[in-house]
């Protein structure tokens, strides 16, 4: 199966005024075979930070029954610290049997639905740091919180429009400041692109996109 592993875009709206140094990183949905999973926070701040409390919901996208519902592992509570500068990663068994690295927090297996989503980021006070909306870009599919429809801070979409992202990586911000993300390969596993608990890889220019205003 082929699936589009082209630069996608961005979107630039204001996140959750609390705990804004700490963001979705890098995520990996659907891989060839059974999929290898993870999350990964980074915080860009000066600060360690207790992520006791906080939580990441997945909210079903998709325009059918289960639109606006919890989405497989959702919510997952987080527990556990993310150093200044440092990086925090959720990932299934299956990313432990193909990366060297460990995660700090385990999700289970099949954790992250593999059909249009939309990731929530809430701090320890419920407050909504980030949220991200994944989709294949089938129609009626909208970004949710619990059915109500939001203006998420990125929107994320294979550009063939025929399957889920596998996964996205964020790339340094534009000149004029709005997020740029990559979308990571589903093949082979583990994804190439990845690079789970360290800098994000840059891609070259001839794979960049810069976003359209």
């Amino acid at each position: 199966m082929t699936r589009s592993i082209t630069l996608l875009f961005s979107a630039s709206c204001l996140a959750g005024a609390a705990h804004a140094e700490v963001f979705v990183n890098e995520l990996l949905a659907s891989t060839a075979s059974s999929d290898c999973e993870f999350i990964e926070l980074h915080n860009t701040g000066s600060k360690e930070i207790d992520l006791q409390g906080w939580s990441i919901e997945l909210w079903d996208s998709d325009a059918d029954k289960a639109f606006g519902t919890h989405d497989a592992d959702s919510p997952i509570r987080l527990r556990g610290r993310i150093d200044a500068g440092g990086y925090f990663l959720l990932a299934n068994s299956i990313f432990s049997e193909h990366h060297t690295i460990e995660p700090d927090q385990r999700f289970k297996d099949n954790g992250i639905e593999n059909s249009s989503f939309t990731l929530v980021l809430k701090d320890d006070l419920g407050e909504i740091v980030e949220t991200i909306f994944v989709t294949d870009g089938g129609e009626g599919d909208k970004p949710n919180i619990n059915g109500r429809i939001i203006r998420p801070d990125a929107e994320i979409r294979n550009t063939e429009g025929r399957y889920i992202p596998p996964g996205f990586a964020r790339m340094p911000d534009d000149a004029e400041g709005q997020r740029v993300y990559r979308l990571l390969k589903f093949s082979p596993v583990p994804s190439p692109d990845a690079t789970p608990g360290r800098p994000n890889a840059v891609p070259t220019p001839a794979n960049t996109e810069t976003p359209k205003p």
